[in-house]
């Protein structure tokens, strides 16, 4: 059902590209090796080229200092088999160009015949083909506005469906596909987004797909062969491969897994998964208690009350709630020596802030969001109430990951927005606490009838690994500015992490605290109650439970500072004299000089120029920023850069 490639690098004739490659595109119309369905592609073909230089950057991210954007491109489509056209060698020897996009024909029954059905396909400066078949496509629009889901707000009109450029499958996807990206959606993005919509309807559509604007090549394989080949300032996306040798100029042939999204470039391609459809939870047991997959039972440190193990339930069918436990049985023990044998030896010494977090610590945590002095929570709150609606429609999430999510309250005005949008069908939060997950899924399947909860038990620093049948698009929500709580070399390793776990059409939605008055921040961190000074020494409480060690709480002060230079407030435990301190467990002897510091947490605090800029050294494009009124707090929605 058809063959097809796209090429960007030097200027070269059509006829280098498309004619003269042994077994290129011109012998794959009547002598396909790889081709899954029909053995001819005799229906018609199409060649279509950008006639002057085009721009480097991707359409939608081009800046003052980039070469000026492609021109509309030039088409010739003929209804004949390639190699009958008279006319092609000549056209093809003579034309240049450094953009292409061809395709051969083999059409699918009930379409139309002429050369308008024939691909590539134009809008402005856009071409289109489709490789594959729709099953009843005539009624793929209907079929898509009954079934829901993310995008059926949004079916072709009568006036659109009159207008397509012919009666074909391929027509109507390239007029879905052209609806979408006028209302802003990235190509990539889009075509996963229709994929995917398609899908849903009519599993066994054929959609490949392949688009260029001159610039970028985007391409899905999902139901037939499709390969490409990368030489540093040259790539070529095709059907099948053609017989030329391999070399520093044109790179080796490599094979697209199915059901993924191609990417390229001049410059580099990018292989992402297609996630599939988004599908209806179907209860097969109570939804109140989970269903769990871990190999261990609840893992907290073993004297802050673990609980005893579940017997084990082998999951056959979906149900509305599971938990997937990934932490080896000694994880947390494990790492609390390693965190403190280390921050306790290091000058000066430190411990990590995760140590916090015992049942007494994550309660003084939470009396701490609700003082006067703390308003990140407050602030980041006021933004979601505002915009949570805009930011389900802006992602027509399937699937609402969280990470550290704790108890889940922030995030209910997300799934309230999402739900009410009619695009999700599962919420999943990862958590170093089983306890907190399993709490906060039972609660969201009684509270959520629709709702599939998917919690994994797991350290996202170390197992950024997000389920992979996990209806998109999804939306990552990383939010309370943890990410605060990273230096920035952590930060760029937790961005670059995250990023390879992103599919073209997913989003991450992250919160950050702002730079403001150091006083004001120092008073978010050291309040006149003196909640927090209690919550930063319960770190020595947990030491000294779960490794036996000997600290005084009351021999250590709290501080709080703002760090001009490294624009970030740090919490610190101030030893009042000197002292010596016993962690047997780690057969170690610590000693304290007075007024030593002993750095127990780092909140770094942001400005939008350089936090768009680190994001964007990960491959992460901050397409949306927003604020509380009083600008102390920022959400921002990022999407993977082209």
């Amino acid at each position: 059902m058809c063959r097809h490639l796209a090429y960007l690098g030097p200027v070269v004739s059509l006829a280098e590209v498309v004619v003269r490659p042994a077994h290129g595109l011109y012998e794959q119309s009547w002598s396909p090796r790889r081709q899954r369905y029909g053995t001819v592609n005799a229906d018609g073909f199409g060649l279509g080229w950008y006639p002057e230089p085009v721009a480097s950057g991707p359409e939608d991210e081009s800046g003052p200092d980039e070469e000026a954007e492609a021109p509309e491109p030039a088409r010739y489509r003929r209804a004949v088999p390639i190699w009958a056209d008279p006319n092609l060698r000549d056209l093809a020897g003579a034309v240049r160009s450094g953009a292409i996009l061809a395709a051969v024909r083999s059409a699918t029954a009930g379409t139309t015949q002429d050369e308008s059905a024939a691909a590539p396909f134009r809008d402005g400066r856009r071409l289109f083909s489709h490789n594959g078949a729709v099953p009843d496509w005539t009624r793929l629009p209907a079929a898509i506005a009954a079934a829901g889901g993310p995008g059926a707000d949004a079916p072709l009109d009568s006036a659109a469906l009159l207008a397509l450029d012919a009666r074909s499958d391929s027509a109507l996807l390239w007029a879905m596909l052209v609806r979408r990206m006028r209302r802003g959606e990235p190509a990539g993005g889009a075509l996963a987004a229709l994929v995917r919509q398609v899908a849903a309807v009519r599993p066994a559509a054929r959609l490949n797909l392949l688009y260029t604007d001159g610039a970028t090549i985007a391409a899905t394989r999902q139901g037939d062969t499709l390969w490409y080949r990368f030489a540093p300032g040259r790539v070529v996306v095709a059907s099948e491969p053609d017989d030329e040798p391999a070399n520093a100029t044109t790179g080796a042939w490599q094979e697209v897994p199915d059901h993924s999204l191609v990417l390229a470039t001049r410059t580099g391609v990018r292989i992402l998964p297609l996630r599939p459809p988004a599908e209806a939870a179907t209860p097969t047991h109570s939804p109140s208690r989970p269903i769990r997959s871990s190999r261990r039972p609840d893992n907290r440190l073993p004297a802050d009350g673990g609980s005893e193990p579940e017997s084990l339930t082998m999951i056959t069918q979906r149900p509305r709630f599971t938990l997937d436990d990934r932490l080896p049985a000694d994880h947390l023990a494990k790492a609390l020596r390693a965190d403190v044998a280390s921050g306790l030896t290091a000058e000066p010494k430190t411990l990590p802030p995760k140590w916090f977090y015992d049942a007494r610590g994550s309660e003084l945590f939470e009396q701490i969001t609700r003082l006067p002095e703390y308003y990140p929570t407050r602030a980041e709150q006021e933004i979601l109430t505002r915009r949570a609606p805009e930011i389900a429609a802006l992602t027509r999430a399937g699937t609402l990951f969280e990470l550290g999510s704790g108890s889940s309250t922030k995030t209910r005005l997300l799934l309230d927005a999402l739900t009410a949008a009619g695009t999700l069908s599962c919420y999943a939060p990862l958590d170093v606490s089983p306890s907190a997950l399993e709490q906060a899924g039972t609660a969201l399947v009684r509270d959520y009838p629709g709702l599939r909860v998917a919690a994994t038990v797991t350290d996202f620093e170390a197992d950024l690994t997000l389920p992979p049948d996990a209806p998109g698009p999804r939306l990552i929500a990383f939010l309370g500015s943890t990410i605060g709580n990273l230096d920035p070399e952590q930060r760029a390793s937790f961005y670059r992490s995250l990023r390879r776990t992103l599919s073209a059409d997913d989003a991450l939605l992250l919160g950050a605290d702002l730079a403001k008055d150091p006083e004001v921040l120092v008073r978010a961190y050291d309040d006149s109650a003196g909640v927090t000074a209690e919550f930063n020494k319960n770190v020595l409480n947990v030491i000294d439970r779960e490794l036996d060690a000997d600290f005084d709480p009351e021999a250590f002060a709290h501080v709080a500072l703002w760090n001009e230079q490294e624009q970030r407030i740090e919490m610190h435990l101030r030893s009042l004299r000197a002292q010596s301190v016993k962690v047997p467990a780690l057969d170690l002897s610590v000693d304290f000089a007075p007024d030593e510091l002993m750095r127990t947490e780092i909140s770094c605090k942001f400005r939008r120029d350089s936090l768009t800029t680190e994001l964007a050294a990960a491959g992460l494009t901050v397409r949306h920023w927003w604020t509380d009124p009083a600008a102390r707090f920022a959400l921002l929605l990022a999407v993977p850069s082209r």
